[in-house]
């Protein structure tokens, strides 16, 4: 009994897996998502199956964003459109890397560009004017300096007590919250590592 199930079982997986790669009938797409990919109708049976999962992930995901989230998104596609094809190719080839690299590395990204996109404007615009003014040594060797520092305080967070990490993060954080605004004449971070490689 149990062996007619098996190979039931194993005739039947081929069904499936030819009734996948068939694709997604535009009629089981909803209205929603077929107002939103009107434009792909006509061509729509002849796409790749992954392209019609992905353009349909796609329509739901902008069913959920807010006004907001939307118009930032039109935003960057208009941005997109007006590179140029080797603008578009570096940035497909960072974002390969960035997928290849392990969650932990994500998300020690993920939480640099946080704490970047929280920096004022006028900060920002700073710091990417100073880093695009470097040469690609200098840039080379400001990663690797920046490598070398994380790599120190994270071996001296692992030697800490729990008790030592939790006062640490208590002082980070007063320090952060307590800091005054700086004047346009001070000097940041940046331009001390800059001077550093130097």
């Amino acid at each position: 009994m149990k062996t007619r199930l098996i190979i039931f079982f194993l005739c039947l997986f081929p069904l499936v897996t030819v009734y996948a790669e068939e694709g997604i009938a535009w009629k089981s797409l909803s209205a929603e998502e077929q107002t939103l990919l009107n434009d792909f109708k006509g061509d729509w049976e002849q796409l790749p199956t992954q392209r019609q999962q992905r353009l349909q992930k796609g329509a739901g995901r902008w069913g959920q964003m807010t006004d907001e989230q939307r118009q930032k998104a039109k935003q960057r596609m208009q941005r997109w459109k007006s590179m140029d094809g080797e603008q578009k190719k570096k940035i497909k080839d960072r974002f390969e890397r960035f997928n290849n690299l392990s969650p932990e590395q994500q998300e020690k990204i993920r939480k640099k560009r946080q704490w970047f996109n929280k920096l004022p404007e006028d900060k920002r615009k700073e710091l990417r004017k100073r880093y695009q003014n470097m040469s690609d040594e200098d840039k080379k060797v400001f990663r690797q300096k920046m490598k070398e520092k994380h790599k120190r305080a994270k071996e001296r967070m692992q030697n800490m007590t729990p008790e030592e990490r939790r006062r640490l993060k208590q002082q980070r954080k007063n320090k952060n919250t307590n800091r005054p605004t700086r004047s346009t004449n001070s000097r940041t971070t940046t331009d001390r590592a800059t001077d550093r490689t130097r």
